[in-house]
């Protein structure tokens, strides 16, 4: 007569340890992936903004540098190191605006961009 009450309970406390064990697998996943960010680190942002460590805050915050002169601030958790990113995502990081210059043909017309303003001669 119990039985069932018994058997609910017995499969909602294994659902509870089953969730339990994957929180800890992701925190210690978390923090040694946090663990690797320091001075110098090349990371990626959660929203694809590529840059390099170059000042660690209290805060758990950084300070990344995405140009010359501009840093901006970002939140660890919000921060991928290049080395854990897929290959592809790797790329990414080591283009330079000097190459894609080079790549472009040069007799391939340009097309506007979305916020450029259209040339009143035309």
């Amino acid at each position: 007569m119990y039985w069932p009450y018994l058997a609910i309970v017995v499969l909602l406390a294994l659902f509870y340890v089953a969730s339990m064990r994957n929180r800890r697998r992701q925190f210690a996943a978390e923090t040694e992936r946090n663990s690797r960010i320091g001075f110098g680190t090349e990371v990626m942002t959660t929203s694809g903004l590529y840059g390099t460590v170059v000042g660690l805050n209290e805060d758990d915050s950084v300070q990344l540098a995405i140009a010359p002169g501009i840093e901006v601030k970002w939140t660890l958790a919000a921060l991928r190191d290049i080395q854990s990113l897929a290959p592809r995502y790797q790329q990414g990081f080591q283009a330079r605006p000097d190459d894609a210059d080079s790549e472009m043909d040069a007799d391939e017309p340009t097309r506007p961009g979305r916020f450029d303003k259209p040339d009143p001669d035309s």
